[in-house]
């Protein structure tokens, strides 16, 4: 079952291997290989991604928003990733400075009286110290998302919560121009 399109297999085979193969021949081996792929591609449905989560505080989405740095502002928020409710939402002069992020996770934690299970936000730099923090904070617990599984990174289209926030802020609200 192959996840992506001919063209990017095509582009694939074209420059890792030195066999020379068309765009045709790459799409007729596709169909052979993986017909319901192609015909959900040829349907513009593509399979998504299930996102599961345990429940409230279990992962929490952090990330900041750069969009109105040109004004002046930096916004750095984070979203619960089970109930999608915004957890903080933080308006300041950086969202670049570990210092100011890691005081707002701090204060999150303290407010809330406990720590989430998973920390979810992209390799930043701004992040590495809430990183540290959570790893430090879930060092000696007995679960398999403790000490290092207790922080996750990845890119930014994979923190899917706190990105999809940052679309709906565009839309409903910052309607400047």
């Amino acid at each position: 079952m192959a996840v992506c399109g001919y063209k990017t297999i095509w582009k694939l085979a074209k420059t890792t291997t030195n066999v020379k193969v068309t765009q045709e021949t790459t799409t007729c081996v596709l169909k052979v290989i993986d017909p319901e792929g192609v015909a959900l591609r040829s349907a513009h449905r593509l399979r998504r991604r299930v996102y599961t989560n345990k429940g409230p505080n279990f992962t929490i989405h952090i990330d900041g928003y750069d969009k109105l740095k040109p004004f002046g502002i930096a916004i750095h928020g984070t979203v619960d990733g089970f109930s999608r409710c915004i957890l903080w939402l933080e308006a300041c002069y950086s969202n670049n400075d570990p210092r100011i992020i890691t005081g707002f996770f701090v204060n999150f934690v303290k407010r809330i009286r406990c720590l989430p299970r998973l920390v979810r936000g992209d390799a930043e730099t701004e992040n590495v110290w809430v990183r540290a923090m959570q790893i430090a904070f879930r060092f000696n617990d007995r679960d398999n998302m403790s000490g290092m599984n207790s922080y996750m990174t990845g890119r930014s289209t994979g923190n899917q919560r706190i990105e999809r926030f940052w679309v709906n802020l565009r839309v409903s609200l910052l309607c400047f121009g």
